[in-house]
């Protein structure tokens, strides 16, 4: 289910959707590796399409891919200092907001394609067989 899945958030980011098939693969191997516990579900989420799609827009995949890295640098901060606890103290109104943010953001993109306005056609490279170039030449 993840595959799919992570190749439609990678259409719907931008991006062309072996990086989402390669980032489901990469990321399964991760949160498998690393452990969790039994019951924490790892895989693609919706949520975050809406800021993926942005920074690919404004700092190409490059830019995304710096994101990433810092989010992950802060992220291993907060896990080697402790201060996984620290959650608790942004504000329950936050949190709604961001969901509500995220939501309508969807919902906007989704009532223009619904209404009849037509999606914008997928680059040609992203046809099946068409021969892939490398990082650099794009």
């Amino acid at each position: 289910m993840a595959l799919p899945l992570a190749i439609a958030f990678a259409i719907a980011s931008g991006v062309s959707p072996e990086r989402g098939l390669f980032t489901a693969i990469v990321a399964g191997f991760l949160i498998s590796a690393l452990g969790g516990s039994r019951v924490q579900i790892g895989g693609p989420t919706g949520a975050f399409v809406v800021i993926v799609y942005a920074i690919v827009q404004r700092h190409g995949v490059e830019g995304l891919a710096m994101a990433t890295l810092m989010a992950g640098v802060i992220l291993v901060g907060f896990g080697l200092a402790r201060l996984g606890g620290a959650i608790k103290f942004i504000p329950y109104p936050v949190t709604i907001g961001f969901t509500s943010g995220i939501a309508r953001s969807s919902s906007r993109v989704r009532s223009r394609t619904s209404s009849g306005s037509r999606a914008p056609c997928p680059p040609s490279s992203w046809r099946v067989g068409a021969r892939s170039r490398p990082i650099s030449a794009r």
